[in-house]
């Protein structure tokens, strides 16, 4: 392949032709299938578009969006997953001032993310799983960083209304399966 074959296919896409060179076609279908499966493509945007579409369709409307941004430049917890020696019975906040904690987590970004990632598993099993907004139905999350490249999650929460879990605890109790 040539840069005289790239500029034809370029030329030949602007005037909506098909792309006559097969060496050209194989690079586009493999850079399109590197684009299906990179975290945060237009491709991967439009597909999970399509999950939380069909997951509208077979749970129904969500009840709750929420976003969650756990602060780890601010909790010692993630001090703590960056290897810093703490005494935890004994923590003061005033020993690591802001400018500190951002050091220690650039050193170690990998445990900004073990942090963000065992905070949102914690959410979600005692805090939605646990019945904070009743029976959980489905949950369906995108993790985005911002500015500061820090992570947080959007989610998507189905439970059940409130008839609903009052009927299936009325069926329990009297010996009916409810499924």
């Amino acid at each position: 392949m040539t840069i005289e074959d790239l500029q034809k296919a370029a030329r030949q896409e602007l005037v909506h032709e098909p792309i006559s060179n097969t060496a050209v076609k194989e690079l586009l279908k493999l850079i399109g299938q590197i684009r299906n499966a990179t975290p945060g493509s237009d491709e991967m945007k439009g597909h999970m578009l399509t999950e939380l579409k069909w997951s509208f369709v077979y749970f129904g409307c969500p009840v709750i969006y929420l976003k969650i941004n756990p602060a780890n430049r601010h909790s010692p917890l993630s001090l703590l997953y960056a290897s810093e020696k703490l005494v935890i019975n004994n923590f003061n906040p005033d020993d690591y001032n802001y400018s500190d904690r951002v050091k220690i987590l650039l050193r170690d970004p990998k445990a900004a993310v073990d942090y963000f990632h065992n905070m949102i598993q914690t959410i979600i099993e005692k805090v939605l799983k646990g019945g904070m907004f009743r029976k959980l139905v489905h949950h369906y999350g995108t993790i985005e960083y911002q500015g500061r490249f820090t992570p947080h999650i959007h989610m998507a929460i189905r439970s059940l209304p409130i008839c609903c879990v009052e009927l299936i605890s009325t069926d329990m109790v009297r010996g009916h399966k409810f499924s």
